[in-house]
Protein backbone atom coordinates (compact mmCIF):
# COMPACT_ATOMS: atom_id res chain seq x y z
CA UNK A 1 0.00 0.00 0.00
CA UNK A 2 1.20 3.47 -0.83
CA UNK A 3 1.16 6.52 1.39
CA UNK A 4 -1.70 8.95 1.05
CA UNK A 5 -0.89 12.50 0.12
CA UNK A 6 -3.18 15.27 1.31
CA UNK A 7 -4.66 17.58 -1.29
CA UNK A 8 -3.39 21.12 -0.75
CA UNK A 9 -6.05 23.25 0.94
CA UNK A 10 -8.32 20.29 1.70
CA UNK A 11 -7.44 20.29 5.39
CA UNK A 12 -8.37 23.96 5.79
CA UNK A 13 -11.83 25.39 6.19
CA UNK A 14 -13.37 28.70 7.18
CA UNK A 15 -15.02 29.49 10.49
CA UNK A 16 -16.66 32.68 11.68
CA UNK A 17 -15.93 33.94 15.18
CA UNK A 18 -18.53 36.34 16.61
CA UNK A 19 -17.90 38.33 19.78
CA UNK A 20 -19.54 41.30 21.47
CA UNK A 21 -17.36 44.08 22.86
CA UNK A 22 -18.71 46.30 25.64
CA UNK A 23 -18.24 49.99 24.89
CA UNK A 24 -17.70 52.84 27.38
CA UNK A 25 -21.31 54.02 27.01
CA UNK A 26 -22.69 50.61 28.04
CA UNK A 27 -23.64 49.49 24.52
CA UNK A 28 -22.09 46.54 22.69
CA UNK A 29 -20.43 46.18 19.28
CA UNK A 30 -20.76 42.89 17.38
CA UNK A 31 -17.40 41.84 15.89
CA UNK A 32 -17.25 39.13 13.21
CA UNK A 33 -13.95 37.62 11.98
CA UNK A 34 -13.47 34.97 9.31
CA UNK A 35 -10.82 32.50 10.50
CA UNK A 36 -9.15 29.51 8.83
CA UNK A 37 -8.85 26.23 10.75
CA UNK A 38 -6.43 23.47 9.78
CA UNK A 39 -8.13 20.09 10.30
CA UNK A 40 -4.84 18.24 10.72
CA UNK A 41 -3.63 20.12 13.83
CA UNK A 42 -6.67 22.29 14.79
CA UNK A 43 -4.71 25.56 14.53
CA UNK A 44 -6.72 28.68 13.81
CA UNK A 45 -5.35 31.66 11.86
CA UNK A 46 -6.68 35.07 10.92
CA UNK A 47 -5.51 36.29 7.52
CA UNK A 48 -5.67 40.09 7.27
CA UNK A 49 -5.41 40.36 3.46
CA UNK A 50 -8.85 40.82 1.84
CA UNK A 51 -10.51 39.71 5.08
CA UNK A 52 -11.91 42.70 6.97
CA UNK A 53 -13.21 42.50 10.52
CA UNK A 54 -16.91 43.38 10.42
CA UNK A 55 -18.23 45.59 13.23
CA UNK A 56 -21.95 46.17 13.72
CA UNK A 57 -23.91 48.01 16.32
CA UNK A 58 -24.65 49.48 18.69
CA UNK A 59 -26.51 46.73 20.56
CA UNK A 60 -27.98 46.63 24.05
CA UNK A 61 -28.50 43.60 26.27
CA UNK A 62 -32.15 42.61 26.63
CA UNK A 63 -34.10 39.96 28.52
CA UNK A 64 -34.83 36.68 26.75
CA UNK A 65 -38.56 37.48 27.01
CA UNK A 66 -38.05 40.67 25.00
CA UNK A 67 -37.61 41.01 21.25
CA UNK A 68 -33.94 40.37 20.36
CA UNK A 69 -31.81 40.41 17.19
CA UNK A 70 -28.80 38.35 18.29
CA UNK A 71 -28.36 35.45 20.72
CA UNK A 72 -24.95 34.38 22.00
CA UNK A 73 -24.35 31.07 23.78
CA UNK A 74 -21.54 30.59 26.29
CA UNK A 75 -20.56 28.30 29.15
CA UNK A 76 -21.14 29.72 32.63
CA UNK A 77 -19.00 29.17 35.75
CA UNK A 78 -20.71 25.85 36.46
CA UNK A 79 -20.12 24.54 32.93
CA UNK A 80 -23.78 25.00 31.99
CA UNK A 81 -24.99 26.58 28.73
CA UNK A 82 -26.06 30.20 29.16
CA UNK A 83 -27.24 32.85 26.72
CA UNK A 84 -27.01 36.60 26.20
CA UNK A 85 -29.63 38.40 24.11
CA UNK A 86 -28.90 41.59 22.17
CA UNK A 87 -31.17 44.11 20.46
CA UNK A 88 -29.74 46.44 17.81
CA UNK A 89 -30.29 50.09 18.67
CA UNK A 90 -31.84 52.09 15.84
CA UNK A 91 -30.62 55.67 15.74
CA UNK A 92 -33.43 58.22 15.63
CA UNK A 93 -33.00 61.10 13.23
Amino acid sequence: MGARVAIKGYNKYSEFVVTFKKEHDGTYTKITKKMTRDRSDSTVKYHKKDNPVIEEGPFQIVNQNEDFDEKMQFEDWDGEKAFLYFKKIIAEE
